[in-house]
């Protein structure tokens, strides 16, 4: 019986985290070159899973809209490097790899769009 609740918790974890074509990288692998978002998140924050699912349609209707997860559990240096001390965070790049801005917190997918496209990473 233990074992089957602890499969079904994990599988109910996992599928939380489902963000799509939305690649969860570590922070050493990012190139820059093009304007993009990075969301920062981490294994058990709700915030962070409730918007998976809103990343998700964004990129399946704007799939060359640059998005990337990053998981501040596995890169705990970058975050703590880029004073991330809320979660979720959204940073926006531009294509030279400076950040031009920032969101703290949770936001809706018409406010994510709105930032995607006032900071130039909106492609469509």
């Amino acid at each position: 019986m233990k074992k089957i609740l602890f499969i079904v918790l994990i599988s109910s974890l996992l599928s939380a985290y489902d963000f799509g074509k939305i690649p969860q990288i570590r922070a050493k692998d990012i190139t820059f070159g093009k304007p993009m978002m990075i969301m920062v998140g981490k294994t058990h924050c709700i915030w962070c899973k409730s918007m998976a699912p809103q990343l998700k349609e964004i990129k399946e209707e704007y799939p060359n809209t640059l998005i990337f997860y990053i998981n501040s559990d596995y890169d705990p240096k970058w975050t703590m490097k880029h004073r991330i001390l809320e979660l979720p965070v959204q940073i926006f790049y531009n294509e030279k790899g400076e950040e031009i801005d920032r969101h703290i917190g949770y936001i809706n997918k018409d406010g994510i769009l709105e930032l995607l496209e006032k900071n130039g990473v909106l492609r469509r």
